[in-house]
């Protein structure tokens, strides 16, 4: 995000910045010329409250927020607005990416106030960080019945100063409603397949028959809940979840919500019918849908899916990628102050771009008119088929397809000439971690390269993870920044059990294991068989914290079950593995109750009560592919990258594809057959910290127990096929290999 300048080309004195100017955060940076004295969060500001005796002005948001520009424009950057703060309050901004512990709490007492949410979130704090007034975004003054900001300020400085004793009493209400633990009212259950088909039963309550998806406007991609129905469809009778979540996926898809000229997917729909997006592109929802558009190809077959994926792979790497292989936060909705300019087109932009017949094609095709569909502009949609077009025009789809990948080239370099979003360039542990789940699956079963997915986990583990400590920020400096929350750590860990899935290098499953143990031994709350979302150790909040809903992004608690079911399988740990599913028994009748909330648990609560093959292949080294042509499928990963006998498994893997099993094709083995040792990663930057040990973090484990039996038979190709590593026969060909996967 470009750093805002100073006044020094207005009339009057020069503006002077605040202490947010030394602050790295691309949304702190952006408030850090306002005449709000602003503080970032902590000591600093904590104490001068207290010492003072001054309410606390917290403001909460992020950078490609659209609404916390609006309000920084209307209201911080007024000299008189900002006057009455700093008269008045001690102003702190934060931003909800670099402190989500923060954000969860103060956004918890806003929903308890008003029962609603959203950002900017604008606090009311005691000196003692206890809320009493909330709200999200106010307009500069009064209108329509609703207070303005600068009315909102006076009135509470004038209530804080002339009636303590009602601010006293609001605050003593508030802090014992926030100490309540919402597992003091759970009654724990084991996991059932009742509660999942209630789940689907939920799902398709709040379907929309007509357009895909689980709401009315504003309409989001709920990624994760259509992950569990994929996931439930593979069941008997389970044909309404498979087309709920094909048809959303498809709506998706065709909608504006797609970037139908430079791939990836938007933030919401601000319409039922996936048309009018908010414009900003957040990591997190294109890394989470990934995963689902390459599951959703390999199950359906739609070639659709697939291609999506790739061209929204093509947009992160090409747009959000850092150099060494991390990937950036999120590309701002507005350009110039104007929403969705970076991504809208006028007729007459398309027909100085494109010639005769492409301009025909791109407007039938995507919706485009002299009018616009979207304030005289065009938010470029598939509202009519290339096949319908093919066949009113005598030609065929493949032809129309070539001209129209042409005519799309035109319209991105068009486009790129443009000033472009913000870009918000700090790597969040966590929604890396998520990328690298969906780069690894991606590589799996889409043939995606597979050197993406390496680079990222060389990065996480080079950058973030310093001994048994995980950090939350890499900065625009290559500084880290921030203890990792209980998220990053269980992405983290589940991120690094699937690129030893991908890799069969146990490196990769060292670093999951250590990370499971600190999952257990920092935030785990065996009390209540739950997760803390900071570590038990690390604090400045006044009341901790749980993180049980997947909203737009899995929540602390479901990563963690996932992290540890994942990890405990996959190492022979089955002390984690039964933790997991403990620590899902108090939310699983809520979770098939209020299945929108629950996503990813749900994809969890699947796996343990429909558990798939653990499949372990040993390739030999005479296993050659007959055809040496490279198609740039990776080093590792799907079925090209292997000789014909591994390929052809992998190929029929997918043919029988579960998203609950496990596909592990062990590379590293030593002379005896056994897995080697000790590996290293050649691309590990040499200023990062000592490589970890990988054979002390999996001694401790059954991962050598596990792995080491798994050797060559005849001296040929042999793969394994295990339900909870209980192993049937053996088998050399892939015709042994199919048979032993259809008899489930």
């Amino acid at each position: 995000m470009p750093q805002k300048q100073d006044n020094s080309g207005t009339s009057g004195p020069q503006r002077q910045p605040n202490r947010l100017i030394h602050e790295t955060s691309p949304y702190l940076q952006q408030h850090a010329w306002n005449p709000v004295d602003w503080y970032p969060w902590g000591d600093e500001a904590l104490e001068k409250a207290r010492q003072e005796n001054r309410m606390i002005f917290l403001s909460i948001g992020y950078s490609s927020c659209h609404w916390c520009h609006v309000m920084e424009r209307e209201s911080f950057e007024d000299e008189q607005v900002a006057r009455i703060l700093n008269k008045h309050f001690v102003n702190i901004k934060v931003d909800r990416e670099e402190r989500p512990d923060v954000d969860a709490l103060y956004m918890e007492a806003l929903q308890m106030m008003t029962g609603q949410g959203g950002w900017p979130l604008n606090v009311w704090l005691t000196p003692g960080q206890v809320p009493v007034f909330a709200g999200t975004y106010f307009p500069p003054q009064d209108y329509h019945g609703r207070p303005g900001f600068t009315s909102v300020i006076m009135k509470l400085a004038s209530v804080y100063e002339q009636q303590p004793d009602k601010v006293r009493k609001q605050a003593e209400e508030m802090q014992t409603a926030l100490k309540n633990d919402i597992y003091d009212r759970l009654d724990p259950a084991p996991v059932s397949v009742e509660q999942l088909e209630k789940a689907v039963e939920r799902y398709s309550a709040a379907y929309d028959e007509d357009y895909g998806g689980f709401s009315d406007a504003p309409k989001f991609p709920t990624a994760m809940g259509i992950g569990f129905l994929l996931r439930q469809s593979r069941r008997p009778g389970s044909e309404k979840a498979r087309d709920m979540a094909v048809h959303s996926l498809e709506a998706m898809i065709k909608g504006g919500i797609y970037d139908q000229a430079g791939g990836g997917f938007h933030r919401y729909s601000t319409d039922r019918k996936w048309l009018v997006p908010h414009f900003e592109k957040m990591l997190y929802d294109n890394a989470l849908l990934l995963p689902v558009l390459a599951e959703a190809a390999v199950i359906t077959g739609n070639p659709l899916f697939a291609d999506t994926a790739r061209e929204t792979l093509a947009f992160l790497n090409r747009e959000m990628r850092h150099p060494d292989g991390a990937y950036y936060s999120a590309l701002d909705a507005d350009t110039d102050g104007v929403e969705g300019k970076f991504y809208t087109y006028t007729y007459s932009e398309l027909q100085s771009v494109l010639d005769e017949d492409e301009l025909n094609l791109v407007s039938e095709h995507y919706g485009v008119t002299p009018e616009g569909n979207w304030e005289g502009v065009s938010i470029l949609h598939r509202s009519t088929p290339l096949s319908d077009i093919a066949g009113r025009n005598n030609t065929t789809v493949e032809m129309l397809r070539a001209k129209l990948e042409k005519a799309k080239e035109k319209l991105l370099r068009y486009r790129n000439q443009r000033t472009r979003p913000g870009l918000d360039d700090k790597i969040i542990t966590s929604w890396n971690a998520m990328m690298l789940i969906a780069l690894c699956r991606c590589s799996r079963l889409i043939d995606h390269p597979s050197d993406d997915a390496v680079a990222l986990g060389s990065f996480l583990s080079g950058r973030v993870v310093r001994g048994n400590m995980v950090y939350r920020i890499v900065d625009k400096d290559d500084n880290v920044r921030q203890p990792g929350f209980l998220d990053d750590y269980a992405l983290l860990c589940e991120a690094f059990s699937h690129l030893f899935e991908l890799t069969g290098e146990p490196r990769w499953l060292a670093l999951s294991v250590r990370l499971a143990r600190q999952l257990k031994e920092q935030f785990y709350d065996e009390n209540k068989n739950a997760f803390d979302f900071s570590a038990q150790d690390r604090s400045d909040l006044i009341s901790g914290t749980r993180d049980i809903f997947d909203n737009a992004v899995p929540g602390g608690n479901s990563a963690a079950i996932s992290a540890l079911y994942r990890t405990g399988q996959l190492a022979g740990v089955p002390e984690w593995t039964r933790l997991a599913v403990a620590a899902t028994e108090p939310l699983a009748e809520i979770a098939g109750e209020h299945a929108p909330a629950f996503g990813y648990l749900l994809q969890v609560m699947h796996r343990h009560r429909h558990p798939g093959f653990e499949i372990i292949i040993v390739p030999a080294s005479t296993d050659k592919k007959s055809d040496e042509k490279s198609d740039g499928s990776g080093t590792v990963g799907g079925p090209a990258a292997f000789g014909d006998t591994t390929g052809k498994m992998v190929h029929l893997w997918r043919d029988n594809f579960d998203p609950g099993s496990y596909l592990v094709i062990l590379q590293e083995k030593d002379a005896e057959g056994k897995i080697k040792k000790q590996t290293k990663d050649p691309s590990r930057p040499k200023s990062s910290p000592a490589e970890p040990d990988a054979n002390g973090d999996l001694a401790q484990t059954g991962f050598f127990s596990l792995y080491d039996d798994k050797k060559l038979r005849n001296g040929k190709t042999t793969a394994y096929i295990c339900r909870d590593f209980q192993c049937r026969k053996p088998v050399n060909t892939p015709e042994e290999f199919e048979e032993q996967l259809s008899d489930t």
